[in-house]
């Protein structure tokens, strides 16, 4: 059996599944001074007698890392950085960075060592905590960033994350953010993640424990830990693995998950969810997270409604619960059983909650309703804009150009049955909701695949390879082409995938560049470059039930 725990900015879903099929699910509301007492809150609701000895995994999709980093909440962490000559990274980076000297130059040799007698202050400090160190072409050769985090521990810095280490993708810039939020957050989610075990033990429940991460694969908590930058924007990362498993459409799609405060957007293309080609954003701040091309909008059922002189605006602030269920103010929720869309709650003290914003209550709530449906629209064409300006890599591409046409909605979430049918009349697009939708993202955590990545570069003309993730930097066997590369690294991942206890599964490329390196106008050798992964998505599929919570 799987046990899937998705937290969510007004709820915290619980499903346990066994052979593909639901055979406990609850609700709970999000409690975000504790995000633990909402865990255990809905765990504790779908846990049967002797159900945590069953237990295969347990997989939590939470928002602790994502709030962490969004709402600015933390304090900075240090971050040093060897960006060498030639290059400005003002404003690119959260915090001011401390520069180190030294530079490692694209091929990957030291030009320059670092020089500690220019940093003597930085030797002096008394440090404590996490840092953080990111050098430039780091990922071709770490060994600027080995040196820094041996004096920085010597400082006093118990754990220093490296840029080499977290991403193997060249842009410097990217990775030095992922490098710094992964040492800010660490300390709030190794609290986190060490109370999820302590509390999942006293329950009886000796399963692995993994944290989804926004590519929608999934790490065992330890290895989380090493990367824990990896957790941020894991609830969209569920609806997607949720509606994969419960319904993954056939053509092109736009899914929209409508939670209480929150809309998540994300695209559809020969049944798999598009991916962003480059990374997260996080805070402001271009990350090497990889991600889905979602977007998130501040509106959901529980959603403010503000009147203007223009009309109406809804959200991004979350009101509470509708006046339908007992709330005080109108909301979203109240706007959609006035007009009709969905029948929940008292259908009277919704419609007198949409009456004191004046005007006919059925009016005012398809006015209400109408302008949510243009807001999701309006982010809708951004996100196809966005899309369609991508650069080009295939001839696939250049064939059959990248726009994306979408031919259905797919909705999940508890908004999801009103809102998302005014939005399919609005496009004049079918709605498809699938069975099991209320706890779509907690049903995607659960039957979310492990995930590893990792890359490899070798330059037959130096006689090396390394990969950055592990640090690992050998001589090239004899006769080295592109199957050895893919050999290599495929092995490396299989090591990776025992020392985590992973089940083993298939490896595939997801990036690969071959180039000649020419000396005095003759040809002196190879450079490969290349990323694997295994391969993501989901266990299995899984038949949803209907239920009311």
């Amino acid at each position: 059996m799987l046990l899937g725990i998705d937290v969510g900015g007004t709820f915290t879903d619980a499903v346990v599944l066994r052979q593909g099929e639901v055979v406990a699910q609850a609700k709970r509301a999000t409690t975000h001074d504790d995000v633990l007492q909402c865990v255990l809150a809905a765990l504790d609701a779908v846990l049967q007698l002797g159900m945590a000895q069953e237990l295969e995994r347990v997989v939590i999709s939470s928002t602790i890392v994502t709030n962490a980093l969004t709402e600015g909440s933390l304090p900075p962490a240090f971050l040093a950085i060897i960006a060498g000559p030639g290059m400005n990274v003002k404003g690119h980076l959260p915090v001011t960075p401390y520069y180190l000297s030294g530079y490692v130059d694209h091929r990957g040799k030291i030009t320059a060592n670092i020089d500690w007698s220019r940093h003597q202050e930085l030797l002096r400090r008394k440090g404590s905590g996490v840092c953080a160190v990111s050098g430039k072409f780091s990922v071709r050769n770490p060994q600027l960033e080995y040196q820094a985090e041996h004096e920085l521990k010597k400082c006093g810095y118990s754990k220093v994350f490296l840029g080499s280490e977290l991403s193997g993708e060249l842009n410097f810039v990217r990775r030095s953010n992922s490098t710094y939020f992964s040492a800010q957050v660490y300390e709030l989610f190794i609290r986190f993640c060490r109370r999820v075990e302590r509390a999942l033990a006293e329950r009886g429940i000796s399963a692995p424990v993994h944290i989804l991460k926004a590519d929608g694969g999934t790490l065992p908590l330890e290895a989380a830990l090493q990367q824990p930058v990896e957790a941020v924007f894991t609830g969209p990362a569920a609806s997607v693995l949720g509606i994969e498993a419960l319904c993954a459409p056939q053509v092109n799609s736009i899914s929209l998950d409508v939670g209480g405060t929150t809309t998540d957007i994300a695209f559809w293309e020969n049944g798999l969810p598009l991916m962003a080609r480059k990374g997260a954003v996080v805070a402001g701040y271009p990350t090497a997270v990889r991600a889905f091309h979602m977007r998130s909008i501040g509106i959901g059922g529980d959603s403010r409604l503000h009147k203007t002189e223009k009309g109406y605006v809804v959200g991004p602030e979350r009101e509470g619960p509708a006046a339908a269920v007992g709330g005080s103010i109108a909301t979203l929720s109240d706007a959609l059983i006035t007009a009709g869309y969905v029948h929940f709650g008292d259908e009277e003290r919704a419609q007198a909650a949409i009456a004191a914003l004046g005007g006919e209550p059925q009016a005012e709530a398809r006015k209400i309703v109408a302008a949510a449906v243009e807001q999701i629209k309006t982010t809708i064409r951004e996100m196809l804009d966005e899309w369609a300006k991508q650069p080009v890599y295939t001839v696939n591409d250049v064939i059959k150009g990248t726009e994306f046409i979408p031919q259905q909605l797919i909705g999940v979430g508890g908004g999801a049955p009103g809102l998302i049918r005014a939005l399919g009349e609005s496009m004049a697009l079918p709605v498809d909701i699938p069975a099991g939708a209320m706890v779509a993202n907690a049903i995607g955590a659960a039957v979310a695949r492990p995930t590893l990545s990792a890359g490899l570069r070798a330059d037959t003309t130096d006689g090396y390879y390394i990969i950055p993730e592990g640090g690992k930097r050998e001589a090239l066997p004899r006769r080295f082409n592109k199957q050895a590369a893919e050999e290599l690294l495929a092995s490396w991942l299989r090591e990776q995938t025992a020392q985590w206890q992973l089940p083993d599964q298939e490896t595939e490329l997801i990036s690969y560049e071959h180039f000649h390196t020419v000396h005095g106008y003759y040809e002196t050798g190879d450079i490969y470059s290349l990323r694997m992964q295994l391969k993501p998505g989901i266990l299995y599929k899984v038949s949803g039930r209907e239920v009311s919570f």
